[in-house]
């Protein structure tokens, strides 16, 4: 096992820890939810799904980690290789999905090296041509990825930083760099989960456990970011989705799927007892059937099942660009 891999696992395993250590707030689930129902699993894999992007045909893809494929999974459970990126030899892997408004998916590479293959964002077209659109410096760990007016917008997990790459292309930029971004320590993990809503973008903190909203100026700068919500149920927060309705579902790495309502209350749906196991993120089917389905990838460490669970949360998911 290479170094900075052993390390990065190293800080996995520390905010793992950290959060099992963590007491569930008072009245954070009701009895109803406090009853154990196993999740439906739509499909389970040999290797570690990262991030998760839904089609308009209601298709799932899925990055896995250090083997480097991107996978489509059909409604009906059929698996395809749709692309294969080299991620290095020094523990890169995988991490954020997102789809354009052309159809054209867009994945995040965390090589952690500058040579031969450098951090930074690729684009996979409608016929499967996978090219880079963005290299980032060395140690950037870009993240969670989310479009908003044709651009894109990256989190950078060790730089504090969301980067923005505009739809003509070119070199990625700092969009924002800010303090309540930042990991906790030198290998930990900070700016994560990454959604827009309503003027604002939303990234979730992993080792602070904050979710932080970032106010969409008209001029297209940043506003003044400010903290929403800090709890130990959202320490290790991983990726984020919204509903129309404007709660956002938190996939936390500690076995358990939150959701922030508009008022601030926090409420835990599901945990290891109901089949998370290191779930890493949290996307809303796309057709008439699924709008109400909340897919969740479960990255599968310390004895789970890497897999994709379903829970119906009878509320429709918010429209991504596509």
């Amino acid at each position: 096992m290479k170094y900075v891999r052993f390390m990065f696992l190293i800080a996995f395993s520390a905010a793992f820890s950290l959060a099992v250590s963590a007491a569930i707030p008072a009245g954070s689930m009701t009895s109803a939810q406090a009853a154990a129902r196993r999740l439906p699993v739509i499909t389970t894999f040999k290797h570690h799904p990262e991030s998760l992007a839904v089609d308009r045909r209601g298709n799932l893809y899925v990055s896995l980690d250090y083997i480097g494929d991107v996978v489509k999974v059909t409604p009906g459970g059929h698996h395809q290789v749709l692309a294969h990126l080299d991620v290095g030899d020094a523990g890169g892997f995988l991490t954020g999905l997102a789809f354009d408004s052309a159809g054209n998916l867009y994945v995040a590479d965390s090589t952690f090296e500058t040579s031969p293959t450098p951090p930074g964002v690729f684009r996979i077209d409608t016929h499967g041509v996978v090219t880079r659109v963005a290299t980032l410096p060395a140690y950037s760990f870009p993240n969670g990825l989310a479009f908003h007016e044709g651009t894109l917008y990256i989190s950078d997990s060790i730089r504090a930083a969301i980067w923005r790459l505009r739809p003509a292309g070119g070199k990625a930029a700092f969009w924002l760099r800010n303090p309540l971004l930042a990991p906790k320590t030198k290998f930990g993990i900070g700016a994560n989960g990454l959604a827009f809503r309503r003027g604002s973008f939303y990234v979730s903190v992993a080792d602070f456990g904050t979710m932080v909203r970032v106010p969409f100026r008209a001029n297209g700068r940043p506003g003044v970011p400010v903290v929403i919500a800090r709890a130990k149920l959202l320490k290790t927060a991983d990726g984020i989705a919204f509903d129309v309705k404007g709660n956002l579902y938190i996939a936390v790495n500690d076995d358990r799927l939150v959701r922030l309502a508009p008022d601030g209350v926090l409420t835990q749906l599901a945990t290891k007892r109901d089949g998370l196991s290191y779930p890493t993120q949290p996307a809303f089917g796309t057709t008439r059937t699924t709008r109400t389905t909340l897919y969740l990838t479960n990255f599968g460490v310390f004895g789970g099942t890497p897999d994709i669970v379903a829970l119906d949360v009878d509320v429709r998911g918010l429209r991504l660009p596509q």
